[in-house]
């Protein structure tokens, strides 16, 4: 009898030893909390009412988002957070985002959490904004109401070195607003930092019924006011361009000015030599960004386009039809006078044929990778030409122009990367691909690995993780075809980053961390050179050197 229970009380044991190990099983992760405060810099006055925000980082049927408001002492906490990587920031009106250990307005760090960690005494320091404000009157003095005034920047270094294509430093669109009855405006959230404020008319500012014959005056007709800039100049090189600081509201008057304007009219065709139909034609100045352009159009049933009241000057003229399978693109430069501009003829198409093939060796090609030429050389004219693979991994580009390019690849899933590219026996991977005006362009084959490496590593600064430091990785030798393998990323809290998918092959990796102080330099690490082989994982630790003592 004795031992039949202890049997028993040994199965009952193990039966319970066995249901609190399958209960630890079926426990959900422990969740994170982070907490902190919100101040303004300088005063450490407390934000009351700011966002407090967390986005997870990487692929996720659902964006995680996570998210608190700060009290009147500042103070957030947000709870149940689900460990991962996240974007970690607070905004709050008035005042600039502000990314999380950011050092001036640089991008900061990513907040890496781990399960059931608690994160404490977080402070952001937020900045107020900047403004433009002013008036805009016409010739005669009279507020000139529903215009578009945009405050403009110069394209900064980073912005400049992500471009393939070597070319003239653009003006960009930072914010803009409209005028209303008293020709008044403010331009609100500005970066502190150097601007140039542009008034044009707009479709934009077209809102209601009762606008519509006095838009038609101004917009129609033998005279436009043409586009100006503060003080009240048509060239940029002859604007005023106004320097803001952090907080400090700048305000502007100046005059839109009647010129003597002309229309321009043509058509687009088709690759097939059809009229090309809902094509869109933008016009616009070559020293500012085309996302900038109050001269567009969309062509009609026979392909036709007008643009009216358009002052002389030298422009850009482009059609664009986003195909899926072959999107098209064209543009020429063009002169305007005093004479209106009629018989324009953009024919896409224009150029080569290129056609090719994506492999995957292994597993089923998905839908939609995107193959993209873009020019390696400086020209106004933005040539490029693109087109995405068919579910049997072939592609064809139509009215490719003449020149030299590099070859990008979007949409690859993480792990994946580009193995090679050749057309016939040229490598166009390391050596780029030369389009010859009439030239039969032979096949272009790619192959697709599953296999890409992986680099980690961390960044420290006096022995200290250096959190929001930017990690950049390119080819070693630099090469002019190979921007392709270059990444850039921002280290965690803990100085850490990762680059799960990069090409085998040599790098030069460096690391960089802004001062808070904008009028200071950057620390840099000495660059380390690494080898990376296919599936291989490496790391690397970069140690940041102070400027003063290099």
């Amino acid at each position: 009898m004795r031992g039949f229970v202890l049997a028993a009380c040994l199965i009952l044991g193990s039966v319970l030893r066995a249901q609190e190990s399958a209960s630890k099983t079926n426990q959900q992760p422990a969740t994170c909390v982070v907490s902190g405060r919100v101040l303004t810099v300088g005063e450490s006055v407390p934000v009351k009412s700011a966002q407090v925000v967390l986005i997870k980082e990487g692929p996720a049927p659902v964006s995680q988002t996570f998210s608190t408001t700060s009290d009147a002492d500042g103070r957030f906490e947000i709870k149940n957070i689900s460990a991962g990587q996240y974007t970690f920031f607070a905004f709050h009106a008035g005042y600039l985002t502000q990314q999380y250990e950011a050092r001036g307005m640089n991008g900061g760090a990513a907040l890496t959490l781990v399960p059931g960690q608690k994160v404490e005494q977080v402070m952001f320091r937020m900045m107020r904004a900047a403004a433009i404000t002013g008036r805009i009157v016409d010739e005669s003095g009279e507020p000139f109401a529903r215009v578009s005034v945009m405050a403009l920047r110069k394209e900064n270094a980073d912005e400049i070195e992500d471009e393939l294509q070597p070319r003239k430093e653009h003006l960009t669109l930072s914010s803009s607003a409209l005028t209303d009855d008293r020709g008044e405006f403010r331009i609100f959230g500005l970066h502190p930092g150097e601007y140039y404020v542009r008034a044009a008319l707009s479709g934009d500012a077209f809102l209601d019924e009762e606008d519509g014959l006095s838009w038609i005056a101004q917009t129609e007709g033998n005279t436009k006011q043409a586009p100006v800039l503060y003080p009240g100049v048509a060239q940029v090189e002859q604007a005023q361009s106004v320097v803001l600081a952090a907080g400090e509201e700048f305000r502007v008057e100046f005059a839109m000015r009647p010129v003597n304007a002309v229309e321009i009219s043509g058509h687009v065709i088709a690759a097939d030599g059809r009229p090309a139909v809902h094509a869109v034609v933008l016009l616009y100045p070559p020293e500012i960004s085309n996302g900038i352009s109050e001269l567009t159009a969309s062509t009609g049933a026979k392909g036709e386009f007008t643009i009216a009241g358009v002052p002389s000057g030298s422009y850009i003229l482009s059609a664009q039809k986003h195909d899926q399978d072959n999107p098209q693109f064209v543009a020429q430069k063009l002169e305007v006078g005093s004479d209106d501009v009629d018989s324009l003829f953009l024919v896409f198409g224009q150029g080569a044929t290129l056609r090719g093939h994506v492999a995957v060796p292994g597993v089923k090609i998905p839908d939609g990778i995107q193959i993209q030429l873009e020019p390696t050389k400086g020209s106004e004219i933005p040539n490029f030409a693109s087109a995405h693979s068919k579910p049997d991994g072939s592609f064809q580009m139509t009215g490719v122009p003449e020149g030299d390019y590099a070859l990008r690849i979007f949409g690859l899933d993480q792990g994946w990367y580009v193995k090679s590219a050749h057309r016939g026996a040229q490598d166009i991977l390391h050596n780029g691909l030369r389009i010859e005006k009439g030239a039969t362009v032979e096949p272009l084959e790619i192959v697709i690995s599953l296999f890409g490496a992986q680099l980690q590593g961390t960044v420290t600064d006096h022995n200290k993780p250096a959190g929001g430091a930017l990690v950049r990785v390119g080819p070693e030798p630099e090469a002019p075809y190979e921007r392709m393998r270059s990444r850039a990323a921002r280290t965690d809290q803990n100085g850490h980053f990762i680059f799960k998918t990069l090409p085998p092959g040599m790098y030069r990796v460096i690391a960089t961390l802004s001062s808070d102080n904008p009028k200071a330099p950057s620390t840099v690490s000495s660059p380390e050179v690494i080898t990376l082989e296919e599936h291989g994982h490496q790391s690397v630790e970069l140690i940041l050197a102070d400027p003063g003592n290099e």
